[in-house]
Order: C-alpha cells, then structure tokens, then sequence
C-alpha cells in the first residue's frame, strides 16, 4: 500500500479531511508526536508523500534514504530550508509549499507593528509598567504616506490591501511587474527598488530567502531609506544588516523598527537591538500556525488536501518549488 507520512500536527478533523481527499490506495502514518529521527528515517523508507518539512539530511541521499519519496507538501511558506541548501533530490521529489495559507495572519501582524510604532505603543506600554501618565509625541500617520512592501506574494499582497483601508500608497517589489497585484499602486523590480527608498514612509519586508535577496537592506540602502521612516521585517532576518540597522536607530534616522526575524536568530543575548529604544523584536512569531491559529490550520489543511487530490489524479500541483539554482 502506498504510503502518506504526517509530520506535522494536524487536528483530528484535519485528518478526517485529508483521509477523505484520497483513495483506498493509500494509507496515513501519523509521525506528528515523534521527534526521533531514526524512527522518522525508517518511516521515510517507505513513504511516497509526506505532509511537513522533513531534515534535508534525512531525504538527501534519495536512493537509501527515501527511494520511494515521489513528493512533499511543505506547511511552511518559507522553502529556504531546501532551495538554499545543496542536496535535495528535485529529480526524484516533487515539492510544495503553504503559500495561501500565512498571509490573514501575518498581515494581521505587520499592521499591528506598524501602528505600534507609529504611535508610540511601546514607550506607553514603559509607561504603564512605571506607572507614569504622560502623554507621548509626536505620532505618525499611514494617511498619504508611501509604503514599500519589499515581496508582493501572498504576505505583501495582504499586507497591501489592509493598507488600502488606511489610505496610504503602496508600491510592491516582486519579480513579474505584468501580473495583476490587487492593493498595489504601483510594482517594481528588486532593480529598482532603491529610487524609491528616499520617499518611503514605511518598509514591510516580506521577501523570501534569495541568494539575490540576502543582505539588500545594507548599511548604505538603510542610509537612503526617508528620514523617519519606520521598518518591519516578517520575511527572512538576513535580508536587512541588524547592525547597520541599530545605528540608524540610534543617530535618529530611522522611526523605529519591528523585527519578528533577525539575523542571526535567535538574536544574540548581547545584540544591541535588544534595548534600542526604536526597535520592537519578536520571536517569530508572525506567521503562527499549528497549536497558535486554528484559522491557519484550517488554511493549510485546504491546501494538502487540494494538493493531493492533484498529485492522485496526475495533475499538475499548485504552489509548486523548483530549484532557484
């Protein structure tokens, strides 16, 4: 019988729902508790899907390893584990990811911040912890102001239509121009995304992890970014210098900036963004999913089910990685 390997933990009606999109051919192993890779290794020996995000050191060495792994559906958004790093078998393995299923949630997540710093939430929060009662000024608005959303996917795309509600210009950086990005005004290339950042109110990054994308917000495109403007990276911690970031926090040229990623991550414990007053630092925690968001479940789960009815029926799957290489 052919085999469908589980790695991640879906509820028990995600599992009804999944049983439900495939045929009597197949049948579900459900590793989700188990964090003992060679008990996962020997699973993988006679796996033809699995659902989750298997050790590329598990699966590299396909013809001992996973001779019979034909494709795997991701419940990660984010592919770098596999598409920045030698060794997997995209001869042999199909590969797909969860995009659709983040962008309500970390959307949700960058207007939040966004707010936050613009209206100074954290010295308020300072304040409610030492008890003082004093009003904080001044504040920033998204009415009319130019934000750049570096990643126009599904992220970038969210994140621009719920800015559309609050008036501000938007301009996506994406690799297609010609395709119709709905709560963008404009689109741009990553090329030419540097005139833009001497205008620029707010900077979301949402890119994903690129040999072209890491390191492009350096010391001297922080330098160009508008005066005052604040920053909010939900993408990938490398895509922006964290130490030429800090300084221009402190010399005052930038607003304040959130960064649910960091570079490295987990933030050193002596990095000194840690007590800069201007920056906001969570712990990846945007883009919450199984035993966080039941919504994000639910999205993820549509998607692994749609993909295997594809995958049984010989259709092309949706969400589709190839190698960037």
């Amino acid at each position: 019988m052919r085999k469908i390997l589980i790695l991640d933990s879906f509820k028990e009606r995600h599992i009804k729902l999944i049983k439900s999109s495939i045929n009597e051919d197949f049948e579900l192993v459900n590793l989700s508790d188990v964090t003992d890779e060679d008990k996962i290794s020997q699973a993988l020996l006679d796996a033809e899907i699995v659902l989750g995000v298997p050790s590329l050191n598990l699966i590299k060495d396909y013809e001992t390893s996973c001779p019979n792994l034909k494709f795997i559906q991701m419940t990660w958004a984010g592919t770098d584990i596999y598409t920045r790093n030698a060794g997997f078998p995209w001869g042999q393995i199909k590969l797909a990811n969860a995009s659709g299923a983040y962008g309500h949630i970390i959307s949700q997540f960058v207007i939040a911040q966004i707010l936050s710093l613009m209206l100074n939430f954290k010295t308020y929060h300072q304040q409610q912890i030492d008890k003082v009662w004093m009003r904080r000024g001044p504040v920033k608005t998204l009415e009319g102001a130019n934000v750049l959303v570096f990643g126009s996917g599904d992220i970038g795309s969210c994140v621009a239509r719920r800015l559309v509600g609050f008036d501000a210009k938007v301009t996506g950086v994406c690799r297609d121009t010609s395709k119709a990005r709905p709560g963008f005004d404009r689109l741009c290339t990553l090329d030419e995304a540097e005139k833009y950042l001497p205008e620029t109110d707010v900077v979301v990054c949402c890119m994903p992890n690129t040999s072209k994308t890491e390191g492009y917000l350096n010391a001297d495109r922080l330098k160009l970014i508008k005066n005052g403007a604040v920053i909010v990276n939900v993408g990938r911690g490398n895509f922006i210098d964290c130490m030429a970031l800090n300084d221009e926090l402190s010399n005052g040229h930038l607003y304040g900036a959130a960064l649910d990623v960091t570079n490295p991550e987990p933030l050193p414990f002596d990095h000194p963004l840690w007590t800069n007053p201007r920056a906001i630092i969570t712990p990846h925690a945007s883009g919450v999913s199984f035993n966080n968001s039941e919504v994000t479940e639910d999205k993820i789960c549509d998607i692994v089910c749609n993909n295997l009815k594809l995958y049984i029926d010989g259709k092309e799957i949706n969400n589709r990685v190839y190698n960037e290489s």
